[in-house]
């Protein structure tokens, strides 16, 4: 937590301070930006860091133990009137502070702050304000992540040529035993997972999250491979693959347009680059979007164009997105995102996946650009 650099924000945005709150495990964000993602807590908590002076942690007494050294102060207290007590004093003369909550709830994975607490604070006479811009500071990599990313692109590669392989060899190899292929490969690399890899052959390919069964390949039949890794205490890749057995003219057009709508997606960002501004996510998800309804397959759409990549292979950072959410925060430097557009149809479904991390001079695609179908 670079508290200095957390102050210069919040005089640029002219917010008094962030309050970091979280009842127990509730808010993540303010867990992974205080470094408190592996404690168990259970009571509640607030990290109050000022536009100017020290911070300071207000927690149950019987948690304070468990604290990290943080900087600043410290109080406790271990009463729900003692906590409201210690609260309107820790915000006296504060009027807009910071916290993770966007107004409507427009952004899910930044409103983690529940209601009642919000009621709470705008009785105190505080204005909640979303603290997105105080968390990009944190959902940027630097230089030994974007390597961690880099070395887990590999293992991925190397789980989808295996995949490929045991397809050509054995094309009545089921989805799970392919699955079971790619993992066994992620693992033997030391990287890991929070869930298998996903296969799907022929219709099952239309469902975006298909888990794999006992399915086999039949002729005529596309073959989606979604595989996510990282190195342990590294940061996400995430690969999507398309593959088919002798498929028919609909499949090897469906898979054009959605190549056409990432390349699309990537152009708009580095042209924006360029200029000298930073897109929305909002922005490439129409970019892309717009793409594939003008081919005519607006009906086929179920998911935002891509999502953020962190440690979480989902990460809370700006997605690609005005389909589910209106995600309105920019594409700044530092950060990483999946393009991944993808077409639903009665019969099979096609997706293209790459990886992009925004240098300060624009985009670098970190993922092979799939062109065409692979055949089996």
């Amino acid at each position: 937590m670079d508290i200095a650099k957390v102050q210069e924000v919040l005089k640029e945005e002219r917010l008094d301070g962030w309050l970091l709150y979280s009842f127990g495990r509730g808010n993540p964000l303010a867990l992974e930006a205080l470094g408190l993602a592996h404690l168990h807590l259970t009571r509640r908590f607030a990290y109050l860091i000022p536009r100017e002076g020290a911070p300071t942690l207000l927690c149950h007494a019987i948690e304070e133990s468990l604290f990290p050294p943080l900087p600043g102060a410290r109080r406790t207290y271990h009463t729900w009137r003692g906590l409201w007590e210690e609260l309107s004093r820790l915000l006296e003369g504060k009027r807009r502070v910071a916290l993770e909550y966007v107004p409507g709830g427009a952004i899910p994975y930044l409103s983690r702050v529940d209601g009642g607490t919000l009621d709470l604070l705008r009785a105190l006479g505080v204005e909640a304000v979303s603290s997105w811009p105080l968390l990009l500071l944190f959902q940027t990599w630097g230089e030994e992540a974007l390597k961690s990313h880099r070395r887990a692109v590999e293992g991925l590669l190397r789980a989808r040529d295996r995949a490929l392989g045991l397809l050509k060899e054995n094309p009545k190899a089921t989805e799970k035993e392919v699955q079971g292929a790619m993992a066994e490969t992620l693992l033997a690399l030391g990287l890991v997972f929070d869930h298998p890899p996903m296969v799907a052959f022929g219709k099952n390919a239309a469902n975006p999250h298909h888990e794999p069964g006992e399915a086999r390949l039949e002729e005529g039949e596309v073959v989606l491979l979604d595989l996510w890794a990282k190195e342990p205490g590294g940061v996400y890749a995430d690969l999507t693959w398309m593959a088919g057995l002798r498929v028919g003219e609909a499949a090897h057009q469906a898979f054009a347009a959605v190549a056409r709508a990432r390349d699309e997606a990537i152009r708009f960002v580095a042209e924006a680059y360029r200029e000298g501004r930073y897109p929305r996510g909002f922005e490439v998800d129409r970019v892309s979007r717009k793409v594939l309804e003008e081919a005519g397959y607006g009906a086929y759409l179920r998911h935002r164009t891509g999502h953020n990549l962190g440690e979480e292979v989902h990460g809370s950072g700006p997605h690609l997105d005005d389909l589910e959410t209106h995600d309105f925060r920019p594409l700044v430097p530092g950060l990483a995102f999946t393009v991944e557009p993808g077409l639903y149809l009665p019969g099979f479904g096609v997706r293209t996946e790459v990886n992009v991390y925004l240098h300060p001079t624009g985009p670098e695609v970190t993922t092979p650009l799939q062109e065409a179908l692979t055949l089996l």
